[in-house]
């Protein structure tokens, strides 16, 4: 009788073990995920056999035309318009390379995203406590919007940035030229304290301080802006403006002004700089495009009123599209078309549409593969062109990286009290 009843328990144990194994293996996280699974790459690779390595311009563009946005196909099939040089705008085709993500990116992930929790008005209940991808299969386009908030570009970063302000075909250009700094206090991944600082009564999510060189009369103006975990919570910014010697807030209606006589507002950068739950997201599909991943920006070639720079380099990558619309009736953008890059969750393109729902603007983020100090790279934004096709109008922006991944951020910097400082 023992016997049996113990042929009966193994046999049952056994039943339970297989029953659970496929759901064990079903619930594993599977990240990172590239961006063409193996049928689609071999497409992919019989396509670059005829282009990598190409200069596109003027009179093949339109062969490529698919992988780019329209409105930039406009610019290289009229190159005149856009204050070409004589041999006109091209760019070069490189090879599809997979980005994997530094090892702390991964781990979080792993370890993080079975844990995260949104209720049913979008927002992430633990979203301070949780790092890496959240959604590493996203659905929808608020869970990709989620990934793209969670990037923290290597918990702290410090670089320059330069570049004109274009009428394009005038040779005389206004530029600008900042320093920056940014940390993350929460989503971190790599830097220790992981994954977020414990000591932050404030509730901050990131702390940015930027100084200005140029234009002249903007020398030494200096700004900080902190922006907060609670999403009905507004940002903190302020300025010292260096010609007045005043010190002024900037308030959250400022967000929507151009940046020193830039396509730019201040909710630009990144492709959207604010709280996710400020927009609707609707995954419209996936497009490949000819993306700038890996960009050499000493070796871009541009002539004064050039609009934007020829010698960029491109790869072929299965981007996210997705519609972002503002939920304030006044917004001054309509909506926002996102080509999100499925391997780093940046924005690599952003169509514009006023409020008229007119196409108005076209971004592209000129990205670069970057070293951490923690080891690794990271893909950030190297520099952005903007393009305002009711203005005939340009800025391109181009950013150098000093360091990524600092191990001691001041965190001074962020106060009204640095800004009061003489440099």
């Amino acid at each position: 009788m023992c016997q049996k009843n113990t042929k009966k328990i193994i046999i049952t144990a056994l039943m339970a073990i297989l029953y659970f194994i496929p759901l064990a293996a079903s619930a594993e996280v599977v990240y990172p995920v590239p961006s063409y699974d193996n049928e689609s790459l071999t497409k992919v690779r019989e396509w670059e056999k005829n282009w990598v390595g190409k200069k596109i311009d003027q009179t093949n563009i339109d062969q490529v035309s698919e992988y780019i946005p329209e409105g930039f196909v406009s610019v290289y099939k009229n190159p005149e318009k856009w204050g070409a040089p004589v041999e006109n705008f091209y760019f070069l085709i490189k090879a599809y390379e997979q980005f994997v993500d530094t090892k702390g990116m991964i781990d979080a992930t792993q370890k993080y995203s079975p844990l995260v929790k949104m209720n049913a008005d979008g927002w992430i209940e633990n979203y301070a406590d949780l790092a890496g991808v959240p959604f590493p299969a996203p659905k929808t386009g608020l869970e990709l919007a989620w990934n793209f908030d969670f990037n923290t570009h290597g918990d702290s970063n410090h670089y320059a940035n330069e570049g004109p302000v274009i009428t394009p075909g005038q040779p005389v250009e206004r530029s600008t030229q900042t320093e920056r700094w940014e940390l993350y206090y929460i989503h971190r991944v790599d830097v220790q304290p992981l994954p977020k600082y414990e000591k932050n009564k404030k509730g901050i999510h990131r702390g940015m301080f930027q100084h200005m060189f140029k234009p002249p009369e903007s020398n030494n103006t200096r700004f900080f802006n902190l922006r907060y975990i609670d999403p009905e919570a507004s940002d903190d910014g302020y300025m010292y403006y260096a010609p007045f010697r005043r010190i002024r807030r900037i308030s959250v209606a400022q967000r929507t002004d151009t940046i020193d006589g830039s396509d730019f507002i201040y909710d630009d950068e990144y492709g959207w700089d604010g709280h996710v739950l400020r927009n609707t997201y609707k995954l419209i599909g996936r497009k490949d495009l000819l993306c700038c991943r890996r960009a050499d920006n000493t070796k871009f070639e541009r002539i004064p009123g050039q609009a934007v720079p020829s010698n960029i380099v491109r790869e072929r990558i299965n981007t996210y599209v997705v519609e972002v619309k503002n939920k304030d009736p006044n917004y001054v953008y309509s909506k926002r078309i996102w080509y999100l890059d499925p391997e780093t969750y940046l924005v690599s393109w952003t169509e514009i549409y006023d409020d008229l729902g007119k196409f108005w603007k076209c971004f592209e983020v000129l990205e670069t593969e970057f070293p951490t100090n923690a080891g690794g790279t990271k893909i950030v934004p190297a520099g952005y062109l903007t393009i305002d096709f009711q203005r005939t109008h340009a800025a391109n922006l181009l950013i150098n990286y000093k360091e990524i991944g600092l191990q001691k951020v001041d965190k001074s910097m962020f106060s009204i009290s640095n800004l009061q400082k003489t440099y």
